[in-house]
């Protein structure tokens, strides 16, 4: 199990759910014991009453459904990087009041082209394109953390370009 990528969520959905009150309990838990931290969240109810539930969902899926708790507790650069997706978290989501479906459209538009909404609905995982079209209508919200994604998908896009133009240079 790679614990660094899987705490960096595990920090996004903390942030997500909590905000900065995370109750001491969860996150001496948690930063140890992953699974035993997202149990407790669970058995407190804070994941279920959070309102921001397709984040929420996003976030989840992207955690392993078979994760362990380490024997003894979590690595050190591993607990980095649950601080790492917590402020990142942050960050994006100040940053998202700015973003909504016209960046959506160009990012596609430069990732894809003409055809680039199922492309795109792909590489993010959706269950399916129609949920990114209600986005783009304003139906329904974008998840904060999609834009996390999406910057991704850019930074892999660039790297190939990058590595490309080094070949043709």
């Amino acid at each position: 199990m790679n614990y660094k990528e899987i705490m960096y969520t595990v920090g996004q959905l903390v942030r997500c759910v909590y905000g900065v009150d995370v109750p001491v309990n969860v996150q001496n838990t948690i930063i140890r014991f992953p699974a035993k931290g997202i149990g407790l969240m669970n058995q407190r109810g804070d994941i279920i009453n959070t309102a921001n539930q397709d984040e929420v969902m996003r976030l989840m899926n992207k955690i392993p459904s078979d994760l362990t708790d380490p024997k003894d507790k979590m690595e050190f650069d591993a607990q980095g990087a649950f601080w790492l997706g917590y402020y990142h978290y942050a960050k994006i989501t100040d940053d998202v009041a700015n973003y909504g479906a016209n960046e959506l459209t160009v990012v596609g538009n430069a990732l894809y082209g003409d055809q680039w909404q199922t492309a795109l609905s792909r590489d993010l995982e959706l269950s399916s394109p129609r949920r990114l079209r209600a986005w783009l209508s304003g139906e329904r919200k974008i998840p904060t953390g999609i834009w996390f994604d999406v910057v991704e998908l850019l930074k892999e896009r660039h790297l190939k370009i990058g590595e490309i133009i080094k070949k043709m240079a």
